[in-house]
């Protein structure tokens, strides 16, 4: 394992992604040179520039910033970049971004927070609910927190917060002493191959918990982890524990919508806190709270001071974020990329909002689509009015007799539209939807701010 603060400069190829924006905050924090590239500028990387970092968008060994001892890549940079290609001709050592995430945790008391949806809002929640009940930490996140304006929170680096991702089994690095697990749909079948194997990744990970450490996994996983899994666990003295709403260890009780705001009790097994308050709407971010909640009491957090932080919590850009609104109208944009998350967020959008509910959904990867298309039918059949438009491919190339018509004519609503291109975008003007929320992990969400210019 590399550790990195031997390094003087550091290079982060694709500096401009959320989790690597992350390590390379965390990097100048301790002294160390940064620069980088990505494919474009971005607020991310404007920030990054703004606090010393050196970045370039040119795909050429040319625009590099002096010698780097080091690279830190990410996944998504394809085989034939030239400045990778570069680096490996000069031997300058280069490491995976979830290796160097590896070195940033080891031998530091870490909560991880695992699953194929809910990690950002939930490790968000918990770093803001340690921060406001005084328990100083470190948190390394995978979205902009709206409360810290950042990905990147530092008062202490004797304890981390993590999200420990599935992708590539990045998760596999890690051996923290605080486990979450929200969720274990299918995902990432490019990468496993079968479910099955994936949930072999999530088993293993899961076992990497230190002893005496803490498990804590939405109720109903109970299955998918195994019960071989659970034994070792308690073997080990991990303490064990399930939360859910209405059901789990810790659990809501008397969930309730006033003016808005979601209330409810919290039942532990050490206790009870009344009235906790969430302004972020959905069931699916009221369970995101309790374990958010449950960690936190785990880690020490007061009871009552947590009652207190709570409702201050304000989200993650593009975490069911509330573009606009007026009496009228509502325009809401979501990260949703999973069939589950689509679903979680539509309903989130009708139980707050009412209806009719028009949804605009970018795919994200070809073999996501092919693996998960009757699913994202499913969930998008639960819209009032969905569109769907092309794939956003990310790091892949195209797959033979894939796109977005594969969903497209799976799905039953009968007035589902299909957009080529930007096109949706007029046709949204045209309709003037009341609820308007747009869907997926691509760059749909770089024509938000001409569509509230041109519809409010």
């Amino acid at each position: 394992m590399i550790g990195l603060r031997q390094y003087d400069h550091i290079y982060f190829l694709g500096i401009g992604g959320i989790g690597m924006s992350a390590l390379a905050r965390c990097c100048m924090l301790w002294g160390i040179r940064v620069s980088g590239y990505d494919r474009q500028s971005s607020a991310i990387t404007d920030a990054l520039m703004e606090e010393g970092a050196k970045i370039h968008f040119d795909d050429d060994p040319e625009e590099i910033d002096g010698h780097p001892d080091l690279v830190i890549f990410t996944p998504a940079i394809p085989a034939d970049s030239r400045l990778r290609a570069h680096f490996i001709r000069f031997n300058v050592p280069m490491v995976k971004r979830s290796e160097a995430l590896e070195s940033v945790t080891a031998g530091i008391d870490t909560i991880a927070v695992a699953g194929t949806h809910g990690k950002t809002t939930t490790s968000s929640m918990i770093s803001y609910l340690l921060h406001r009940t005084g328990i100083k930490h470190t948190a390394i996140l995978g979205g902009i927190a709206a409360n810290y304006d950042s990905n990147f929170h530092s008062e202490s680096l004797e304890l981390m917060v993590v999200e420990a991702d599935e992708y590539d089994r990045s998760f596999l690095r890690l051996h923290p002493r605080w486990v979450v697990v929200t969720a274990m749909d299918p995902d990432h079948l490019d990468i496993y191959g079968t479910y099955e194997s994936m949930l072999d990744g999530y088993r293993q990970f899961i076992r990497q918990i230190q002893p005496g450490g803490v498990f804590l996994y939405r109720s109903g996983l109970e299955t998918l982890i195994g019960e071989p899994v659970l034994n070792e666990l308690k073997e080990k003295q991990v303490t064990v524990r399930s939360y859910g709403v209405e059901k789990g260890e810790y659990h809501t009780e008397e969930l309730r919508v006033e003016k808005g705001v979601w209330h409810w009790n919290l039942i532990t097994p050490e206790g009870r806190i009344d009235d906790l308050a969430l302004l972020m709407p959905g069931r699916h971010n009221v369970q995101n709270a309790t374990a958010a909640c449950a960690i936190a009491l785990q880690a020490g957090a007061d009871g009552n001071r947590l009652q207190a932080a709570l409702p201050g919590y304000k989200g993650v850009s593009r975490r069911f974020e509330i573009r606009y609104k007026d009496d009228e109208r509502v325009m809401i944009d979501d990260y949703a990329h999973h069939p589950a998350e689509l679903a979680a967020a539509i309903t989130a959008a009708r139980e707050t909002f009412g209806g009719p509910v028009t949804g605009v959904f970018q795919p994200h990867l070809y073999s996501r689509t092919r693996d998960l298309a009757q699913g994202f039918a499913d969930a998008l059949d639960m819209l009032d009015y969905p569109v769907i438009i092309d794939i956003y491919p990310a790091r892949e190339l195209p797959i033979e007799g894939v796109s977005s018509q594969t969903i497209f004519d799976l799905m039953k609503n009968p007035n589902k539209q299909w957009c080529k291109g930007d096109s949706w975008v007029e046709w949204i003007i045209k309709h003037k939807p009341r609820v308007l929320i747009t869907l997926g992990a691509g760059d749909l969400d770089k024509h938000i701010p001409d569509l509230i210019r041109k519809l409010y």
